[in-house]
């Protein structure tokens, strides 16, 4: 019995380790894991666990304090089973569209998945599969540059269930203020990373751009409770651009045949019809949320789609476009020649 005990406890500890530094677990950690797991055991025990696996798996320690462990991830991992060729090129596909995204240390765990799903489909038919598939971005800005610094300690606020504290650098604000918050999730919207946090002076939960914080601490201060109700889709929704949803409409739209198919392939909304279908033009209904972000949809194709109704969303339009053909009615102010010299007294 000693030694089914021992075997499920080295087993469970072998589970809770990470690959790379950023993942380490220190012996206290491991302890509060398998106490949570029904296994109660002292610290001296897990430290001599550790060393004995050491010797046959590739398990290290870090000269920090307290120490840390983690799995090498310059050592070829142990899959059972045996990872499949789909599974392989699913991990792959996640690598490539994650990596732009994010910071190197979210990825490091990452790197010794990746050489196993490469050597699985070393050894498949789709060995080529670089060749075969690759992944776009329809985005035209770049994500935010976020430190790995302010990464790790707040995903290690989540996961610890503590207090975190940084300055904040509000939008065009040189000053950053200080604050200190419980994390209650983070919120990913096109390759920009929020934090989602109850604040003690305000009644509802905040949303913090992470690239926008600096001085990142983890506190020993446990975070507050999430409450029941909470729904961080909600709360998303409600304070992100493009994520709040607007009142239903019926839309109808004039779409030029060559744009005409995107919508029969990717339908705007419920319900979507073909009303009419001409040489030129193509006629669609469908029931869409009235949003800022279905008004940036519309612009972005130009003339090649018009709007029909409702009749409060085409007098929006007609305003903004209207505004956007004097921009560019002014005629330009006439430009020198670079190597035309300035007028004025200049040193």
């Amino acid at each position: 019995m000693r030694e089914e005990s021992q075997f499920f406890r080295r087993f469970q500890i072998l589970q809770q380790l990470s690959g790379g530094r950023h993942g380490r677990r220190n012996v206290g950690q491991l302890q509060r894991v398998l106490s949570q797991q029904g296994i109660e055991t002292t610290r001296r025990t897990i430290e001599r666990d550790l060393h004995w696996l050491s010797r046959f798996f590739p398990v290290t320690t870090d000269e920090s304090r307290p120490q840390g462990w983690f799995w090498q991830t310059d050592r070829e991992s142990i899959q059972i089973p045996r990872m499949d060729s789909l599974t392989a090129l699913a991990l792959l596909l996640a690598h490539e569209t994650l990596r732009p995204i994010f910071p190197p240390a979210l990825l490091e765990n990452w790197q010794r998945y990746q050489r196993d799903a490469e050597q699985a489909l070393a050894e498949s038919s789709l060995r080529d599969w670089r060749h075969r598939v690759t992944v776009l971005s329809s985005s035209v800005q770049s994500p935010p540059k976020l430190s790995d610094w302010t990464l790790s300690q707040i995903l290690e606020a989540l996961e610890s269930r503590c207090q975190l504290a940084f300055t904040y650098h509000a939008q065009g604000q040189v000053d950053g203020k200080g604050h200190s918050v419980s994390p209650w999730g983070v919120v990913l919207q096109e390759g920009t990373l929020y934090l989602v946090a109850y604040h003690h002076e305000r009644e509802t939960p905040l949303l913090y751009a992470c690239h926008r914080m600096s001085k990142v601490r983890l506190q020993k201060e446990s975070a507050q409770e999430i409450p029941m109700d909470f729904s961080l889709q909600t709360i998303a929704q409600t304070n992100l651009r493009f994520a709040e949803p607007g009142s239903l409409i019926t839309l109808r739209i004039r779409a030029k045949r060559e744009i005409a198919h995107l919508l029969e392939e990717r339908p705007i909304g419920a319900h979507q019809t073909i009303e009419s279908r001409g040489r030129v033009w193509v006629t669609f209904r469908a029931e869409v949320e009235d949003s800022d972000a279905l008004r940036w949809w519309i612009l972005s194709f130009g003339t090649g789609l018009k709007v029909l109704g409702p009749s409060g969303l085409v007098k929006s339009l007609r305003e903004t476009t209207a505004t956007m053909a004097q921009y560019y009615a002014r005629r330009p102010r006439e430009t020198r020649p670079d190597n035309a010299a300035p007028k004025g007294n200049f040193p």
